[in-house]
């Protein structure tokens, strides 16, 4: 394991590829934090996707994030509730020649979440919902799901 020192920085990279999914919209990953030291995170990610050619412009991706750990973010509803949210962020297109559109988010593109601790359990899953935030990611044009993609999510000590 990591020798970590202070301040406690590490990346967990999430492959696509290596997960446990029926379609990239909604995957599962196995990380062991056992070893992550017990203290407040921040949280960011970047985001590539590979070719998502079937792209229409007002699609619109939105990732959240379920870890086991209580995010610092609040989602408004239609009720004066105050609802914890495990939304991390959005996507977005860059186009190429020949229909080519990649999804991606750099770590300036979204606001960073906090986590008191690192997460309980030993899993990481990360859905794809439209904007509506209900609804899984598909393409206007059709049923189709993200691309591949690698998903690095950086947690910084606070």
């Amino acid at each position: 394991m990591a020798n970590y020192t202070s301040p406690h920085m590490f990346n967990i990279v999430l492959n696509s590829q290596n997960s446990v999914h029926t379609n990239n919209n909604d995957c599962t990953y196995y990380f062991n934090f056992t070893n992550i030291p017990d203290r407040k995170y921040r949280v960011s990610f970047t985001y590539k996707g590979g070719n998502n050619g079937d792209y229409i412009g007002n699609d619109s991706p939105q990732i959240f994030l379920y870890m086991g750990a209580s995010p610092s973010t609040y989602q408004a509803t239609t009720t004066d509730a105050s609802q914890v949210s495990f939304y991390l962020g959005s996507l977005r297109a860059e186009t190429h020649a020949a229909g080519q559109v990649y999804f991606y988010a750099n770590l300036h593109d979204n606001p960073n979440i906090f986590i008191n601790s690192p997460p309980m359990n030993n899993t990481i899953r990360v859905v794809v919902y439209r904007s509506d935030f209900v609804t899984p990611f598909s393409t206007i044009t059709g049923p189709s799901e993200l691309a591949d993609y690698v998903l690095v999510l950086s947690f910084e000590e606070v």
